[in-house]
């Protein structure tokens, strides 16, 4: 009961990226991992419900990740993506629909570099 009532709240605060064609779900990830913490883990989740719930809207899920520099896996923005499509498809999101854009922006001006950290899920958008 308690995960959904988290989801039903996350479905509320994301409120504001929603439109009519679609919603976005951003999924944060830790500095240099590839790794889905709890709360991304809700995200996809809430996100992969939201699809389901939408199934002729197409996704497209663009990887972004810091300026590489030494640490900083060359291929992490991939890896992320990666783990963010395999947990779609295995909440039962159909593998067709899912474009996958593992070459998102790269530490453009202006953007914190813990904004860059992400996977988003663009759902018919």
């Amino acid at each position: 009961m308690r995960k959904y009532a988290t989801i039903l709240l996350l479905f509320t605060v994301l409120s504001g990226c929603v439109s009519e064609h679609g919603q976005t779900f951003s999924v944060f990830f830790q500095p240099y991992s590839a790794d889905l913490d709890p709360r991304a883990q809700v995200t996809v989740h809430a996100a992969a419900a939201f699809a389901k719930a939408h199934p002729l809207m197409p996704l497209s899920i663009p990887g972004y990740s810091r300026r590489p520099y030494p640490g900083n896996l060359p291929d992490l923005r991939q890896q992320r993506v990666a783990v963010v499509l395999r947990t779609l498809t295995k909440e039962g999101v159909d593998r067709w629909r899912i474009g996958v854009l593992g070459e998102g922006l790269l530490y453009p001006d202006g953007v914190p570099g813990l904004e860059m950290e992400r996977v988003d899920i663009n759902i018919g958008l």
